[in-house]
């Protein structure tokens, strides 16, 4: 990607419950599953990207949302590339 691709990815707007953190994209993607909602997302940086689904259940699809980010975060804290190896 070209530094001015990445600028304007930089200020492009994000789908509905995605987050930009530390040079990654966020996207929490709630499961409904029996009237509860289970945290799924992508995480992703440039040209690659990890899909997760955990088996915590919220109530509510915000709370849903707000956890997925907050998990999501501590993952790329601790792995950082790393993710993304298989």
């Amino acid at each position: 990607m070209s530094l001015l691709g990445s600028i304007k990815s930089l200020f492009s707007p994000l789908p509905e419950g995605s987050i930009r953190y530390k040079g990654y994209t966020i996207a929490a993607l709630p499961e409904e599953e029996f009237g509860r909602y289970r945290l799924n997302a992508v995480i992703s940086r440039k040209d690659q990207h990890r899909s997760y689904t955990l088996i915590d259940r919220v109530a509510d699809k915000q709370s849903c949302v707000k956890m997925t980010h907050t998990k999501a975060k501590k993952l790329i804290d601790q792995k950082g590339e790393g993710i993304f190896a298989h």
